[in-house]
């Protein structure tokens, strides 16, 4: 299986492997959680609404984009959710099952519906990538609600750290124009010395959805590799791979990254980076 489209993205293989390792460590916690346990970093969830939303809305979902690509999931339904632990149990295995074997049966840059805008993560390869780290951060909120964290992939920590900045947080709108005020920050990986350049600057546009102007501060990513020596910046983020995307995520606290700089840079960086991306 050859990787996704962008060079620096994980490998395909990598991306699946870790979607059912992750997977099935969501549902090693779970299966065994008290009913009714509260999961507390989704506050409104307690352990069924999380098991539910992996396997009856998450991967279900996913496994119908990929099997009507590459048309849009116009028609698709969700399932009627059931009671009782077994029952949600049996949707996670069966939407595991399903989207596995669709995303193995696909190649990476078949096209594929996505909610972004940029072409580039209209793909099968963006499928499973995403899937990935959804299934990694969900296996968190289901380890924080029974009290056994257990360490992140380093591998798939640094990926996540680029996603989430790349995509998540760094993708404009088309409605939108990004203006680069050429404020740099660096994002540095301790553990595995990954390094991530953003540039901030105002995004500015009409959203027709909430039928409103918009001139905000936002952030792009300059450089999701950066090799050689560090470039100048008027802020260092640093800290190990896990500490940045579980921070990035609203899983993990800021008190071990390292963060340096501009005082007015930080706080415009971390304005937008506070921001819930659930």
């Amino acid at each position: 299986m050859r990787d996704a489209v962008d060079t620096h993205w994980l490998p395909a293989e990598t991306c699946l492997t870790a979607l059912e390792r992750e997977t099935r460590r969501f549902r090693e916690v779970l299966a065994d959680a008290p009913s009714g346990a509260e999961v507390p970093s989704c506050p409104d969830w307690d352990v069924e609404d999380l098991l539910w939303h992996l396997g009856g809305e998450v991967q279900a979902f996913w496994a119908y984009v990929v099997a009507v690509r590459p048309e849009a999931p116009h028609d698709w339904e969700e399932p009627d959710r059931p009671d009782g632990r077994s029952a949600l149990l049996d949707v996670l295995d069966r939407s595991h099952e399903d989207l596995v074997r669709r995303l193995r049966g696909a190649h990476p840059t078949d096209p594929a519906w996505s909610w972004a805008d940029d072409p580039r993560l209209h793909t099968v390869g963006f499928t499973m990538r995403r899937q990935a780290h959804e299934a990694l951060i969900h296996r968190v909120d289901a380890e924080l609600a029974v009290g056994a964290r257990t360490p992140l992939d380093p591998v798939l920590a640094t990926d996540g750290v680029v996603e989430c900045l790349e995509w998540m947080y760094g993708e404009h709108p088309s409605w939108g124009t990004f203006a680069d005020d050429g404020s740099r920050v660096l994002v540095e990986l301790t553990d595995t010395g990954r390094r991530v350049l953003l540039g901030l600057g105002r995004l500015t546009g009409h959203d027709p959805d909430e039928d409103e102007a918009v001139d905000e501060d936002d952030v792009r990513v300059l450089d999701p590799a950066v090799h050689g020596s560090a470039p100048a910046c008027d802020v260092s983020i640093a800290g190990t791979a896990e500490q940045v995307d579980l921070w990035l995520w609203g899983r993990g606290p800021v008190d071990h990254i390292v963060i340096d700089g501009d005082a007015a840079v930080e706080s415009r960086v971390f304005a937008i980076l506070d921001q819930s991306i659930d």
